[in-house]
């Protein structure tokens, strides 16, 4: 594995205040991956505000950081939009195919394509800033927290990098493919691999410190946790609420299909979609399911969800809305395409992408 960095490209300039985060996006809005949005509600108003055709499929989900919109294509381009509008402002050519969820902070939009590489590229132009290069394709979404960027990789790995500089911090070997996007709550990282395991590793070096065997079928859905419990879904059809410090088993709950979407974490709820054509709402504390809903169709759509609501895309090209707290339809529209993507909110407009690479801003 190797850096190259292009030195004096990018200059350096964002000015913090002492003990306040810099603003940033990423996969499920931050690295608890909760899919939790303080934003208000949009109201599924149609036709779309607006709509991007990028001309090729999307399994990226859009991310929203100021006026700004990105996303992946499998197009091999990382595109930035404008929020408002939807005109395109700049593309990133990978010349692979970009299926992970980017993520951004001031400076920089962070990005792994199925070339192997992982690159950070200005937000403002687009430019390439650095670039770490693995040994396979990249699917997960990169992760966000303190001053790294955490990166789970197809060659087995997850690795922590510096942020400016695309340097090595640590680098974890699980020895399986890690297609989930690294989740750091508590002082500690969480991912699912192929080979079925969910990991709990110290977010500081690296050190493993639980790993927990799902059936030895594999994880595909990124891990949601606040530090206290990890939720995350398998092949093997369960819904796993597991300790955040130890990785016991808090639950398990048992869907009739197959789970490659995340589940979104509140401190009442786990709201998650399943293969089996259900959305289902659990007790946090039990497991016990308090409602489920039947879409229609197979879910691969993580859900976001605001103080009152809960918002999905389906397969068969459906964004729906249901109540968070009884499951009722609000709304559900059409959009034609299939969706795997995860929606999200910003300002009281949702975005989402479709498989046919549409993106479409919706209030």
């Amino acid at each position: 594995m190797r850096v190259q960095r292009w030195v004096g490209m990018i200059v350096l300039a964002g000015v913090f205040l002492a003990g306040c985060a810099a603003e940033q996006a990423m996969f499920r809005g931050d690295a608890e991956h909760r899919g939790l949005s303080d934003s208000a509600d949009p109201t599924g108003a149609m036709p779309p505000a607006w709509t991007f055709d990028a001309g090729a499929a999307s399994y990226s989900s859009p991310i929203v950081l100021d006026d700004h919109v990105y996303f992946g294509g499998n197009d091999g381009r990382l595109h930035a939009l404008d929020y408002h509008s939807g005109e395109r402002l700049w593309d990133h050519a990978a010349d692979a195919t970009i299926e992970a969820t980017p993520a951004a902070d001031e400076d920089f939009v962070y990005y792994g394509a199925w070339d192997g590489v992982f690159r950070a590229v200005s937000r403002e132009s687009g430019r390439t800033a650095w670039e770490y290069h693995t040994d396979d394709r990249l699917y997960a979404a990169p992760t966000l927290a303190g001053d790294r960027v955490y990166v789970g990789t197809g060659d087995g790995r997850v690795v922590a990098l510096d942020r400016e500089s695309g340097e090595l911090q640590w680098a974890f070997t699980a020895g399986d493919g890690v297609y989930s996007a690294p989740t750091v709550a508590g002082g500690r990282v969480y991912f699912g691999t192929l080979g079925g395991h969910v990991y709990g590793v110290d977010a500081a070096n690296g050190r493993e410190l639980w790993r927990v065997a799902i059936e030895g079928e594999p994880v595909f859905a990124t891990p949601a946790s606040d530090g206290e419990v990890v939720a995350v879904g398998g092949y093997d059809a369960n819904m796993y609420l597991l300790a955040g410090d130890t990785g016991e088993s808090q639950w398990v709950f048992t869907t009739g299909g197959r789970i490659f979407a995340s589940a979104a974490l509140t401190r009442e709820l786990v709201i998650f979609g399943s293969s089996d054509g259900f959305l289902y709402a659990l007790d946090r504390d039990s497991g016990e399911r308090r409602w489920e809903v039947e879409v229609g169709s197979r879910l691969f759509s993580s859900p976001v969800i605001t103080a009152q609501t809960v918002y999905v895309g389906t397969r068969d090209g459906h964004l729906l809305a249901v109540d968070r707290a009884t499951g009722e339809q609000r709304w559900r529209e059409a959009l034609g395409d299939s969706i795997y993507a995860t929606p999200v909110i910003a300002r009281g407009r949702l975005f989402i992408a479709t498989d046919e690479g549409r993106v479409h801003a919706i209030d």
